[in-house]
């Protein structure tokens, strides 16, 4: 990208971001500085544990380390005082980091334990830091214990590796390995699984896992990986402790913890210049774990725009379930009633997830987003008609032979995403805006009414949104599993 691009970065349009796990990934900033179209950084302090507060002196750092070349005679100098000498001394590297994904709704937050006052007045101070620093959108979710949660890796026909999630495997997992419960019953009797899903698990624990103890641990391994912190290392009876804190918990309950900590942190977000958003549940299913979920839909967001945080909207996520497939109708439901709280689009969707999976409404696995380009122009388009400009990421991609990065996490697949993606995002704007003056056009060849051209623009509006919607049908692919993992069938 043009030195004269990055010099004249412009908020007014969407751009492209990708995350950065900080000093430690193996993906490298000068990696995605390379790669073309990706302007924007999301990122996090990984090495400060949840609940601790983010320093100027720490997000400096890592201001730094996104923005501006590597220097070795840089000042003695710490926090605003070090970023203000880098900003006028340093050579950009043409990346920005405006999106801090995640800073964690810690589990003290969620389960509404005493300790969560001094979680929320950390929570604030990292919040005040942060804006400070033009980080101006904050990511967080409320998923309880597991932030996501995949089962194993598959192989993609083109040899391409993708993070998959097969519901008998994470059946399997709770009821034969994390044993919540004494007796089957109990994982019917909370809702989490249905007799024949049990069924199902208990096969697949048997046909898969029962032999095979080092198989078990790579499950254990994956779902584990989801948990904050996990990079610490969990163990089996790590994870029933975290588990147990939200045994009997009902979603209204859930709800009021929620709400308290929002009511909390926003005011003090919002005078900081910073808009919170939350991720949804990823999957979107209910209960999981035993426990309620609370962002797997429209109901759930509209609850949190109720108490002023953002839609952090991640299509693969919330895909995942059935309810959720006609996505573009999830999204135009939250950005109508974010209209009516008197929200704009940006205010409403800070920040936006594009990841298509393939799925049969219980199982799934991610795939290339040019494979998926359908769908995903549907939801582009979708944005661009609600007039949405703000930072997406392409997110998770399969991982490619000649690729690199952590799973779900390979720079070149998320490259070709993110590229994709901006192309479909130019056709929109373009598509948008000869659609009105077609539309004037008609009215005037036709000897009609100009006065009323605003209601024909609308209809127009709704005509092509109807049409693109019935054209571009989701795609639902099922699913078989065997030794080398899921294989889509497509007949």
């Amino acid at each position: 990208m043009s030195e004269i691009y990055n010099q004249n970065w412009n908020r007014e349009r969407v751009r492209a971001g990708m995350r950065w796990f900080g000093p430690e990934d193996i993906v490298t900033i000068r990696n995605i500085q390379q790669t073309p179209g990706v302007t924007n950084i999301i990122t996090a302090l990984h090495h400060i544990p949840a609940g601790e507060i983010w320093t100027e002196d720490e997000i400096a750092k890592r201001k730094i380390e996104v923005e501006f070349q590597p220097l070795e005679d840089a000042p003695d100098r710490s926090g605003m005082e070090l970023y203000r000498w880098y900003q006028a001394n340093g050579t950009r590297t043409g990346l920005i980091w405006d999106t801090a994904e995640s800073l964690v709704f810690t589990e003290d937050i969620k389960n509404g334990s005493p300790n969560r006052e001094k979680h929320i007045r950390n929570y604030k101070t990292s919040l005040q830091n942060l804006g400070r620093f033009g980080v101006n959108n904050v990511v967080g979710n409320f998923m309880l214990v597991a932030d996501w949660t995949r089962t194993s890796m598959a192989e993609l026909p083109d040899g391409s590796k993708t993070l998959k999630y097969i519901h008998s495997a994470f059946a399997a997992f709770d009821i034969f390995l994390l044993k919540r419960h004494e007796s089957v019953e109990g994982y019917i009797q909370d809702g989490s699984f249905s007799a024949e899903e049990v069924e199902e698990a208990r096969k697949y624990f048997d046909t898969y896992l029962a032999n095979h103890p080092e198989r078990q641990q790579e499950l254990i391994d994956m779902i584990t990986a989801g948990l904050p912190g996990a990079q610490e290392g969990f163990t089996l009876d790590d994870f029933r402790a975290a588990v147990a804190k939200y045994e009997g918990m009902s979603l209204e309950v859930l709800q009021e913890h929620i709400a308290y900590f929002l009511d909390a942190v926003v005011p003090v977000a919002s005078a900081a210049g910073v808009r919170l958003c939350c991720h949804a549940d990823d999957p979107a299913f209910s209960p999981f774990l035993g426990t309620p979920r609370a962002v797997g839909g429209s109901a759930g967001y509209k609850f949190l725009l109720d108490h002023g945080c953002g839609v952090n909207m991640c299509i693969g996520s919330l895909m995942a379930n059935e309810s959720n497939r006609d996505i573009t109708g999830v999204i135009r439901e939250i950005a109508e009633y974010g209209r009516m709280k008197g929200l704009s689009i940006d205010e409403v969707f800070p920040h936006i997830h594009l990841r298509p999976i393939e799925t049969d409404g219980k199982n799934f696995r991610e795939g290339h987003h040019a494979e998926h380009r359908e769908e995903l122009a549907k939801v582009v388009h979708t944005l661009v008609d609600l007039g949405w400009q703000g930072v997406f990421r392409p997110d998770h991609a399969p991982q490619s032979d000649h690729g690199f990065g952590c799973p779900g996490y390979d720079l070149i697949g998320r490259g070709y995403g993110a590229q994709l993606l901006l192309g479909l995002f130019e056709m929109a704007e373009i598509i948008k805006t000869t659609r009105f003056r077609a539309v004037e056009a008609a009215i005037r060849a036709s000897g009609g009414d100009m006065a009323r051209k605003e209601e024909a623009f609308e209809a127009a509006r709704q005509a092509e949104a109807e049409k693109i919607g019935r054209k571009i049908p989701f795609i639902k692919v099922p699913f078989a599993f065997g030794e080398q993992g899921v294989v889509a069938r497509l007949d």
